[in-house]
């Protein structure tokens, strides 16, 4: 195959233009096209009027109070499409090479509790790639400071006692954190403060 490219499909803007035009050719309307793109009705028709002279071609004839596609119209809309599935099928195959997106977990644990606190980070961290927690160890009187200020997302402050800072509902980490850990995901943590698992089966159930 020859590796000699038309100058022309090499110029800044083209395929944000080839997508307009595409939108345009699809719904019939620069109007319906600039609400679909975000775009303002002016920028639409530029857009199209860029395209139609880097092409050196007509794409689009008006036939009343509306576009009518003209038979370079009619391919280019067909390259369009090919060049769409094209590049969705290229982002499903990169997907798999992407980074997960890091997630952080901030644990505060009384220094009795520190192997268990430890071990029940470990596990849910296995479980759920991604995850980045940190886990600040402390006597009860320090936690208890950063509890009343929120600097973490929860607070092992005994022996299977979880909590998590008051006047604020959990994060969506903190949350599965706590209901792993409370409705005993991870073996041996059965006994874990019961209060806590009912204000998370509360919310839980307020989002149903």
């Amino acid at each position: 195959m020859s590796r000699t490219h038309p100058r022309r499909f090499f110029r800044h803007g083209l395929l944000p233009q080839l997508l307009v035009f595409e939108a345009v050719a699809r719904l019939g309307s620069v109007t319906r096209a600039a609400e679909e793109l975000h775009l303002a009705q002016p920028t639409v028709s530029l857009q199209l009027k860029k395209l139609a002279s880097t092409l050196e071609v007509t794409l689009l004839e008006q036939q009343g109070r509306s576009l009518r596609l003209t038979g370079a119209g009619h391919t280019l809309r067909e390259i369009c499409e090919e060049l769409i599935h094209c590049l969705v099928r290229a982002d499903a195959r990169l997907a798999a090479f992407r980074r997960a997106k890091t997630e952080h977990l901030r644990i505060a644990a009384d220094s009795e509790v520190r192997a268990d606190a430890a071990e029940l980070i470990a596990a849910f961290c296995a479980r759920h790639p991604g995850t980045q927690a940190t886990l600040h160890v402390a006597g009860r009187s320090e936690l208890l400071s950063r509890l009343a200020e929120g600097s973490d997302d929860v607070y092992l402050l005994g022996r299977w006692s979880i909590v998590h800072p008051g006047g604020r509902p959990p994060g969506a980490l903190a949350e599965l954190f706590l209901r792993e850990a409370v409705l005993g995901a991870v073996p041996g943590i059965e006994g874990v403060a019961q209060p806590v698992a009912e204000q998370v089966e509360r919310k839980n159930q307020q989002k149903d």
